[in-house]
């Protein structure tokens, strides 16, 4: 292959009826996906192009109409090699498709034209837009996002180090119609031990006007930002993890562009305007992070209710893959909703299997709720519900009442009833301190006095039906 200069970036030459193979304008795993291409692999590398082309990336797409003409991992198939050239061609790649197209379109029989026009109702402009592939919206029309009343200032950790480190960690939480937060997820945790737990709390004990909608209080999901300013750093912007970030994001490095683009999105003093905080995420995830690949398909799924055909799938799916135990934890929520069916529960079973193994406290928190108390039997595990309640008791973080609450019922699924008892009360007392309602959770206690272990939803958004078991 010779190497040409492109405005979509470095491109490599293959001669394919006067066409090249785009090696330029890289997202993700592009560079392997090439390399398989070159080592004669198109099986392979047809899949890892496919996987960037859901994306959006048009120089995969470009690729696949390339290796679709040429018949490279597949027959000869001139309807699809059209189809992905226009898709690659309406999603940025213009000058790279160039003026082939006309005549490629002209020697396309019917049915060949049929099987085009359904690569780019997939994968065009406007289907991926719909999808929230591009230009993702975030927020609901007419909603207004919850605004802190009232927040105390975290307690610096005891970190055993020389010197106050600086910190900086974004939680996202539940803040109920009653104003009140639940249910807290870490995004970013910079350094990542001691100082989580310490946002965690701080946000727990704050209060917050809650979202509406029209005029009414609605319960809705709020990233929150903490920064703990050491001995190095006075502000946010001269925090080393910031600095650094900077450089590396400017240069395509998609983790550094997820923590730049996270953090700008919540701290304006970075001078970072919303909408190159949201593209500096945008890129990152289009570039492989699977951080960044969750944050845009939960924040869809936050606000799924406005837009349900961009409900963040794609961007979940491909965050699974790359490795996020929290896309997994999603994905297996989704499959379990409703009556699902014994494949969905298989499948549901082994992303739930995988994101057992995650270290983070939000998805160790839900999996172990789904293996102790789900409401279908085939997915409950006490035994690794119990494993994981006993992680999450040596863990850093222990002001979250729900954690007790899920403590509680992997202890009473397998049969600890007494010590379901005592971890329930905690849940109650630390509840009561917060201000919360306990009422479903006195209802549980009264189930493991009789007992009784718990089935039902433990983490719900909204009160829902529960049951004793």
């Amino acid at each position: 292959m010779q190497a040409k200069s492109r405005r979509a970036g470095r491109a490599g030459a293959l001669a394919l009826a006067g066409m090249l193979l785009a090696a330029g304008a890289a997202h993700g795993d592009f560079p392997g996906a090439l390399s398989e291409y070159r080592a004669g692999h198109y099986e392979i590398a047809h899949a890892q192009f496919l996987s960037l082309a859901e994306l959006g990336e048009c120089a995969s797409q470009f690729n696949l109409g390339a290796m679709a003409l040429k018949g490279q991992g597949g027959p000869k198939d001139p309807g699809s090699g059209v189809g992905w050239l226009q898709a690659a061609a309406g999603n940025g790649c213009e000058q790279l498709v160039g003026n082939a197209l006309p005549g490629l379109e002209a020697r396309l029989s019917s049915e060949e034209s049929r099987t085009a026009a359904g690569i780019v109702a997939q994968y065009g402009h406007a289907a991926l837009e719909a999808q929230g592939v591009f230009k993702p919206e975030f927020l609901c029309p007419g909603e207004t996002a919850p605004t802190v009343l009232e927040s105390p200032l975290p307690e610096y950790p005891h970190t055993g180090a020389g010197t106050l480190q600086s910190a900086i960690v974004v939680v996202k939480l539940t803040v109920g119609r009653d104003g009140l937060a639940r249910d807290p997820q870490v995004l970013l945790a910079l350094p990542a031990e001691g100082f989580a737990a310490a946002a965690v709390e701080a946000w727990l004990n704050s209060r917050f006007a809650p979202a509406t909608r029209g005029s009414s209080a609605v319960e809705s999901r709020l990233q929150a930002r903490s920064m703990f300013a050491g001995s190095e750093a006075a502000t946010p912007a001269d925090l080393p993890q910031i600095r650094k970030a900077r450089p590396a994001a400017a240069a395509g490095d998609p983790a550094a562009g997820y923590l730049l683009g996270l953090s700008g999105m919540l701290d304006a003093s970075l001078g970072i305007p919303r909408a190159q905080a949201e593209k500096l995420l945008i890129d990152a995830a289009r570039g492989g992070d699977s951080q960044a690949q969750y944050w845009i398909g939960s924040q869809l799924r936050d606000s799924a209710a406005c837009h349900p055909k961009a409900d963040g799938a794609v961007w979940l799916r491909h965050a699974a893959v790359g490795g996020s135990s929290a896309a997994r934890l999603l994905l297996a929520t989704d499959l379990l909703a409703g009556a699902p069916t014994a494949a969905q529960v298989g499948q549901a079973r082994e992303l739930l299997r995988q994101a057992a193994q995650s270290p983070e406290y939000f998805v160790t928190k839900h999996v172990a709720a789904l293996l102790a108390a789900s409401p279908v039997v085939a997915v409950r595990d006490p035994a690794t519900a119990l494993a994981l309640a006993q992680r999450l008791l040596a863990g850093e973080i222990q002001s979250d009442p729900q954690m007790f609450e899920v403590i509680a019922a992997a202890f009473a699924a397998s049969g600890d009833f007494r010590g379901a008892i005592a971890q329930q009360q905690t849940a109650i007392r630390r509840a009561r301190a917060l201000g919360w309602d306990v009422r479903a959770m006195d209802d549980r206690l009264a189930a493991y006095r009789a007992s009784r272990s718990w089935s039902g939803d433990l983490l719900a958004r909204a009160p829902a039906a529960t049951h004793a078991a």
